[in-house]
Parts: C-alpha cells; sequence; structure tokens
C-alpha cells in the first residue's frame, strides 16, 4: 500500500469511527424486556478495533512521511500564508480624504492624505506567488505518496 491509500484508508476508518461513536451511544440505552437491533458491547468493541486500526495506519504514514518531512510543514506555512494575504486591506498608494475637526469652535473638513504601504499588485503578486509555490508542493507530496510504500 503507499501512502495515497493509506490516507485514503484512514480517512474510511475516521469515519466508521464516528459512525460506531454514534451508535454506541444511541443503543448504550435500554428498555427492559425490549429487543435491540444493535448491541453496545459489541459496537464498542468494534470501535476499539476501528481505533487501533486507525492508530497504527498514522504511525506508518508519519514514519513513511519523514523523507518529505519539510515539504509538508512548507506546505502548511504556505497555506497560513496565502490565507493572510487573501485576507489582507490594501488599496492605492495615496488617498485624499477629509476628516471632520474643531479649529476655533467650528467644525470644517480638512483634507488628509491616507494610503497603504504595501499596494494592492503587490498584494496579487504574493498572492500568486504562494499560490504557485503550494501547488507545486503538493505535486511533490502526492507524486511522494503515490510512489512510497508503506
Amino acid at each position: 500500500m503507499n501512502i495515497s491509500q493509506a490516507l485514503k484508508e484512514k480517512n474510511r476508518i475516521a469515519g466508521r469511527i464516528v459512525k460506531l461513536q454514534s451508535q454506541v451511544k444511541k443503543y448504550n440505552y435500554f428498555t427492559e424486556n425490549q429487543t435491540q437491533d444493535f448491541s453496545s458491547i459489541e459496537l464498542l468493541r468494534s470501535l476499539q478495533e476501528e481505533w487501533a486500526f486507525l492508530i497504527d495506519i498514522k504511525t506508518k504514514i508519519a514514519k513513511a512521511n519523514v523523507g518529505i518531512a519539510d515539504k509538508l510543514v512548507k506546505l502548511t506555512e504556505a497555506k497560513a500564508e496565502l490565507t493572510f494575504w487573501n485576507g489582507f486591506t490594501a488599496g492605492q498608494l495615496t488617498e485624499v480624504t477629509n476628516e471632520r475637526k474643531y479649529v476655533n469652535g467650528v467644525v470644517v473638513d480638512v483634507p488628509v492624505n491616507t494610503g497603504y504601504h504595501i499596494p494592492n499588485k503587490q498584494v496579487q503578486e504574493n498572492v500568486d506567488f504562494v499560490q504557485k509555490l503550494i501547488e507545486s508542493l503538493q505535486d511533490e507530496i502526492d507524486n511522494y505518496n503515490a510512489t512510497t510504500q508503506i
């Protein structure tokens, strides 16, 4: 099994765990002398087996990922940086706005120069750069996952 297959299996196991957890809770309560569709004890055993499978596969994946640990860290941080840039407020370098002030007891509009140190163009360049980095790292990771056996 390669890492890609193991990651898919890990997700399937996690889905089964969620379902079993819900069922164990649901069928743990019973009314005396009424038949039950499921035994919470048997479901709990299945849940514990799935947890053991999950631990095993996650451990194998972690050990196999040692060869690309640096890329996984870079990918995580690049995604965080992309989130930063996508939420960044920028604009024109200089804008003139009016600010209301009291001058000698009278409210007047006073022109004020405001602006952004980092313009929209630079923000977009950073978004594009980080997006390309993420795509490149993801391609390398996908290739490693497809070719590395665990």
